[in-house]
């Protein structure tokens, strides 16, 4: 009975970790693409990590436990590792400055656009006109509507 047990037991055990790769959110994984807030926030995390790395080293100089040589060997590697992250999270963030135009700003851009349309209507970026009969839109060169016939008022200052 004990030998039953046992053996559930290995094959419960060799089941789990036959699955656990397909159970882990590992973002790699998953096809996630994770935000750069997450990446800039991962790489501080490591910067950090690499800082206390340094200063483990020099806990360790102090106590005697790390020659010289060997303390500037660990350190120029740690240090050089913080500034590869710190060069990361710069580029980062230019990127992040660069694509943050919010949404609202490219919103008014448009609807100034249109305004300067409707005061200006011989703008050159105006495209349509409607139709004061029947609202059907027409091209600015057009003189008729082509879905009744009607001649279109261009608003046009002569």
């Amino acid at each position: 009975m004990i030998g039953y047990i046992f053996l559930f037991g290995l094959l419960l055990g060799a089941f789990f970790w036959i699955i656990s790769p397909l159970l882990r959110e590992d973002a790699s994984q998953n096809g996630f693409t994770p935000k750069p807030e997450d990446i800039l926030e991962e790489l501080k995390h490591k910067k950090n990590g690499a800082y206390a790395a340094i200063r483990e080293l020099e806990f360790d100089l102090s106590m005697g436990k790390l020659t010289q040589e060997d303390f500037q060997i660990l350190k120029r590697q740690y240090t050089r590792e913080a500034v590869g992250y710190m060069q990361e999270m710069d580029k980062l963030e230019s990127l992040q400055a660069a694509f943050s135009k919010p949404v609202d700003a490219v919103v008014e851009e448009e609807i100034e656009q249109g305004v300067a349309e409707v005061h200006h209507p011989d703008s050159t970026t105006r495209k349509h006109v409607y139709c004061t009969s029947c609202g059907e839109m027409a091209k600015v060169e057009s003189q008729f509507c082509a879905a009744c016939g009607t001649s279109i008022d261009k608003h046009r200052k002569k």
